[in-house]
């Protein structure tokens, strides 16, 4: 499985006379004197496949768990962890879409955002799940959270066309939808995805990266409420 984020994009211009670019790091206050830890992006292609750039983020963060580094006598309470993310940039389309983790993702998005304000501008936008569900042949799970039903803040319905169940139309009143398991068809061809509120969309096929952005854009129209072309 893999996780794609859609962004929608303000301001993307980052690159100039280098291809990578890097968060400033500063030492920090504490007695270790660690650099903070850093976001990096770097631009692979421009041209890499249907109007998308290829883009590397490498993301540090902070871990706080104790342990020892392999050969070395002392412990550490915390660590700094680096994850890789992809990115693929349509400038035409004005969106960005990263692959990878939810965490890092956000967290690199924020730092860019902090550091890079003149040049780096993105944002999530929400989907109609309503309009999903018009679109889907069958929507087999629902995550609901925010549920003020006493003890229960959130719950999760499984099973084929659960959207048409009791249990769905009373989680949806007292609560929030939040994702969608759900069952598209391209290309006389179904797929099954994970939805989310703000656009994070989970393939379940092993496919390639090319593979991957067809179908994410066949599934676009949909996120953004646009004209469905049927096949």
């Amino acid at each position: 499985m893999r996780a794609y984020h859609f962004l929608d994009v303000e301001k993307l211009d980052l690159f100039g006379e280098s291809n990578e670019v890097m968060t400033p790091q500063q030492l920090s206050m504490d007695s270790h004197q660690d650099s903070e830890p850093s976001s990096k992006i770097k631009l692979i292609t421009t041209q890499y496949y249907r109007g998308f750039q290829k883009l590397i983020i490498i993301h540090e963060d902070v871990k706080r768990k104790s342990g020892r580094a392999y050969g070395e006598d002392a412990f550490f309470d915390r660590f700094i962890e680096n994850k890789s993310i992809n990115g693929y940039y349509n400038p035409e389309l004005k969106i960005l879409i990263l692959e990878g983790n939810k965490s890092a993702v956000n967290g690199s998005i924020r730092r860019f955002k902090r550091h890079f304000p003149e040049s780096f501008s993105v944002n999530r936008s929400l989907v109609d799940f309503a309009y999903v569900v018009k679109h889907s042949t069958n929507v087999w799970g629902s995550w609901f959270g925010g549920l003020n039903t006493g003890t229960l803040k959130s719950a999760a319905l499984f099973g084929d066309h659960v959207n048409l169940s009791e249990d769905y139309d009373r989680m949806k009143a007292a609560g929030k939808l939040s994702s969608l398991n759900c069952a598209l068809s391209f290309e006389k061809v179904s797929y099954d995805f994970t939805i989310t509120a703000n656009k994070t969309v989970v393939l379940m096929q092993n496919r390639t990266p090319e593979e991957d952005i067809d179908l994410l854009l066949a599934l676009k129209p949909i996120l953004y409420k646009e004209e469905v072309l049927t096949s």
